[in-house]
């Protein structure tokens, strides 16, 4: 399948400009035939298409999709009645972005009945992923996540959840035609679908997550676990490991840090420069300092390595 075009979707602001341009870079490299398409604000798509204009990226508004006010109105039709109303409004940007990327690639399996990838627009890749074989999408999955908060949301959306799972929270998530279908059915059960599949995909989401959250959690859903999750109940199988570089980085990496990154078997690096901390604010304008780096690499590491063997000795305990 990765020899046909690899589809990739972004929803992004203008401050991620300059790491898109070095993934896109990165990806062009390791895949022959790959096309972006890169949702935004409409005040900044011309800015995007001004500063990204290669052949192989469309700049997307995101009102096409479904515009934050509207997502607002539904989604706080949900909210009005529960306790952490005012707490969540902060947040809904957040959730808006998530809403953006299912909505496009579900409705973009199901029209172009094409495969597709989410990748978030923070994270550049750093050596090359197989994301999908054969028929179906690779399922991923990380040691290094683990929000039970989000899987109560998909408990209340799946209706069951897999047997055993790591988290897919990944900074990508990969879907085809049948698994994207296969979520689709689930998802109707909440909520009929409509004509807006924005508008409908908020509804079921939200309403998932008021049945499933009486206490407010800042963080209570992620696409990229539903899809995960949604992907193993439809076709069972263990998930891969995977590992990539993003707490705690204070500035940008040079190569030579990037190359020791791909040494060490790490497959992505995302730059979390919009968090409120201060290793955070202004990274995109400073380098990465050298001891940070280090105890970083060593933890991400050992945990690597002593989490991976706790995860294949369970997987062999609940399969054997």
């Amino acid at each position: 399948m990765q020899k046909k075009k690899l589809n990739i979707c972004q929803v992004s602001l203008l401050g991620n400009v300059r790491i898109i341009k070095e993934n896109l870079i990165n990806f062009n490299r390791f895949y022959l035939n790959n096309f972006h398409y890169i949702i935004c604000p409409k005040k900044e798509k011309i800015l995007f298409s001004n500063k990204i204009k290669e052949k192989n990226c469309i700049i997307f508004d995101e009102n096409k999709i479904i515009s934050f006010e509207k997502f607002k109105k539904i989604a706080n039709k949900y909210l009005k009645k529960k306790p952490y109303f005012k707490k969540i409004q902060k947040r809904l940007g957040w959730y808006y972005q998530q809403i953006l990327k299912l909505t496009f690639v579900l409705n973009f399996t199901i029209e172009k009945r094409s495969p597709i990838i989410i990748w978030d627009a923070d994270t550049i890749i750093l050596k090359k992923i197989l994301f999908f074989e054969k028929k179906n999408s690779i399922c991923h999955g990380t040691t290094s996540e683990f929000h039970k908060a989000y899987y109560l949301t998909n408990k209340a959306l799946l209706n069951n959840l897999p047997k055993y799972f790591i988290s897919s929270l990944c900074q990508f998530s990969s879907i085809t035609l049948s698994e994207a279908d296969f979520l689709i059915k689930k998802l109707i059960k909440i909520k009929p679908k409509n004509k807006n599949i924005g508008e409908w995909i908020t509804n079921v989401i939200f309403k998932a997550i008021t049945s499933a959250h009486k206490e407010y959690n800042g963080s209570m859903f992620s696409e990229y676990e539903l899809i995960g999750q949604s992907k193993l109940l439809k076709n069972y199988k263990k998930q891969k490991l995977i590992s990539g570089v993003r707490e705690h980085l204070n500035g940008k990496l040079s190569k030579f840090q990037k190359n020791i990154l791909i040494f060490l078997g790490f497959s992505y690096l995302a730059y979390e420069h919009t968090h409120p901390n201060s290793n955070s604010f202004n990274m995109l304008k400073r380098n990465q300092t050298w001891l940070s780096f280090l105890k970083i690499i060593l933890k991400k590491t050992s945990n690597k390595f002593f989490r991976g063997i706790k995860y294949n000795l369970k997987f062999i305990y609940y399969f054997k």
